[in-house]
């Protein structure tokens, strides 16, 4: 079942097969006082295409090293989960300053190709079936009040992509954050983290999908990551 999230914030990322959690962690809803570093499995962790699974973090609390991001790369398809996830069109926004919200989401996809280009990788281009599927998570999130990889229903990332129209085996990665207000804020935390960074500075990724929703003036960030 994903994680139900609570008054701080998240940041995710799952390597080997193995979530690693890192930052303030909570008890019985209240953050600690500093970072926690957890290592173990979880139904929130999703994993890279291919056999490679990929590497979530997630810190919680109410300043910006607690605030929540997550990767993931692709893993095992759920062939099962209900038929209702389905679906090709974008999830409706839950804020009504819909253009703020596109120039945010093109603001993250700017910033991140210049981490990129800095590395040495190529820009990626904006897909908008990737965006679609970006959207429709962090709006599933954002509605129903939980942080992971993992839809309600099941789905993985890889899962999402592919119901939005995208090849699945083209797959490459996920970030997901929660709590961040700015675009800055979010690639610098995604920036500061091993699992994120490499989806981020993965150069064999040429296409992204950058999606925000919001819930009680919390922000739900997802970025895809594709190799078309």
């Amino acid at each position: 079942m994903p994680a139900l999230v609570g008054s701080g914030a998240l940041l995710a990322a799952l390597v080997g097969g193995v979530l690693a959690l890192s930052g303030p962690t909570s008890t019985g809803g209240s953050p600690a006082a500093g970072p926690a570093p957890v290592t173990g499995t979880g139904d929130t962790a999703a994993s890279l295409s291919g056999d490679t699974p990929s590497s979530r973090i997630t810190p919680q609390g109410s300043s910006y090293p607690s605030r929540a991001p997550s990767a993931a790369t692709p893993g095992a398809s759920t062939a099962n989960r209900p038929a209702a996830a389905r679906g090709g069109t974008p999830a409706p926004r839950t804020s009504p300053e819909s253009d703020r919200i596109t120039a945010l989401e093109g603001l993250v996809a700017s910033l991140i190709n210049r981490e990129r280009e800095r590395a040495g990788c190529g820009r990626l281009h904006t897909d908008q079936q990737m965006a679609d599927a970006a959207r429709r998570h962090s709006t599933d999130m954002a509605r129903y009040d939980y942080f992971s990889h993992t839809g309600r229903n099941g789905s993985s990332f890889v899962d999402r992509l592919e119901d939005a129209g995208y090849p699945r085996r083209h797959a490459a990665g996920e970030n997901i954050a929660y709590g961040y207000s700015t675009a800055q804020a979010v690639v610098d935390a995604w920036m500061a983290s091993t699992g994120h960074r490499n989806n981020i500075l993965n150069c064999d990724a040429r296409a992204t999908g950058v999606g925000l929703a919001y819930q009680d003036r919390r922000a739900y960030w997802t970025q895809e990551f594709g190799r078309e």
